[in-house]
């Protein structure tokens, strides 16, 4: 499979953007593009189902 290199900014502190950054690469790598799309769609439509899905994580 072919590797591709992106550059983003992420606002935030050093240590936020650096742990956001790392897991956005681990879901990047382990879900496909499919599920990654419908999860942002979820986010950014959707909130009462991400505070659900927060509460059921823990966090």
């Amino acid at each position: 499979m072919e590797k591709h290199k992106f550059t983003i900014s992420i606002t935030g502190s050093k240590k936020d953007a650096t742990d956001k950054i790392n897991a956005l690469a681990v879901l990047a790598a382990k879900l496909s593009a499919e599920t990654l799309i419908g999860f942002a769609k979820v986010v950014k439509e959707d909130p009462s189902k991400v505070e659900f899905a927060k509460h059921y994580l823990g966090i």
